[in-house]
């Protein structure tokens, strides 16, 4: 009998099982990582040199762009900020980089020359610390819309007031909002916010034309008034209002 067949099926089972083994399971796969946000169509790579009239900070009180004397506003991530607003100052010449959506005054920069320093948006080496809870106040403001300030994809996310306040607007409120977004129009609003060294910043919460008018921004879904009932149609063997219909009499033969 020959047994270096047996013995050559055995070794294959064997490795075969081992490989098996090793291979992991569907199900300890991880999944692909999600794919990155299409871009913008009309998005194009540009830069801007101007002089920077002011910082723009978020409601948690981090640098998250500038204003140039030209009015366009330079949007930047925070981690971005922090390290330029150690580095810049109000008055300062800077050249920033990045996508301009259509012809709005928006540039979100990726990369800032300022001073003869480069800054680049440069992904951390390691996940930074989780930021510490911000100290928001109640707080209101009214005045004059001296620019809207918009979100990175372009859309109108807030607006600058003639005195100083950055006010943010959930984008979808800011389009309801319509002419209260438009310059030179009179807004009040109620919100949390911070004070900062480059001036508050208010989320807001409720906006009018006065103050006293203030309307929530993102007020819940009110009940309608109910439908009334379809009738019921009467079933065999009972009557209206649920007693039991008489019964006929049986005709005799």
């Amino acid at each position: 009998m020959n047994r270096f067949p047996l013995l050559g099926c055995a070794l294959a089972l064997a490795i075969g099982s081992a490989v098996a083994q090793d291979r992991p399971s569907p199900s300890a796969i991880p999944p692909p990582p999600p794919a990155p946000p299409a871009p913008l169509a009309d998005a194009h790579r540009t830069q801007v040199t101007g002089t920077v009239a002011r910082f723009l900070v978020n409601p948690n009180g981090d640098v998250d762009g500038v204003l140039l004397d030209d009015h366009t506003q330079v949007g930047m991530p925070p981690t971005m900020g922090a390290a330029l607003a150690g580095k810049l100052h109000r008055g300062d010449r800077l050249t920033a980089r990045g996508f301009r959506v259509g012809d709005l005054p928006l540039l979100q920069a990726d990369s800032i020359t300022a001073g003869g320093t480069e800054l680049t948006d440069t992904p951390p080496a390691a996940p930074p610390a989780p930021p510490a809870a911000p100290a928001l106040q109640p707080m209101e403001a009214h005045g004059l819309v001296q620019q809207p300030l918009y979100g990175p994809r372009g859309d109108v996310a807030g607006v600058l007031l003639d005195e100083g306040s950055i006010l943010r607007v959930p984008p979808p409120a800011a389009v309801r909002a319509g002419a209260l977004m438009q310059p030179h129009a009179r807004i009040a609003v109620k919100g949390f916010g911070v004070n900062t060294p480059y001036g508050r910043s208010i989320q807001v919460t409720a906006l009018g034309t006065t103050p006293g008018s203030e309307q929530p921004v993102a007020a819940p879904p009110q009940p309608g008034p109910m439908a009334p009932r379809p009738p019921v149609p009467p079933q065999p063997g009972v009557a209206l209002g649920g007693a039991p219909a008489p019964t006929p009499p049986v005709p005799t033969p």
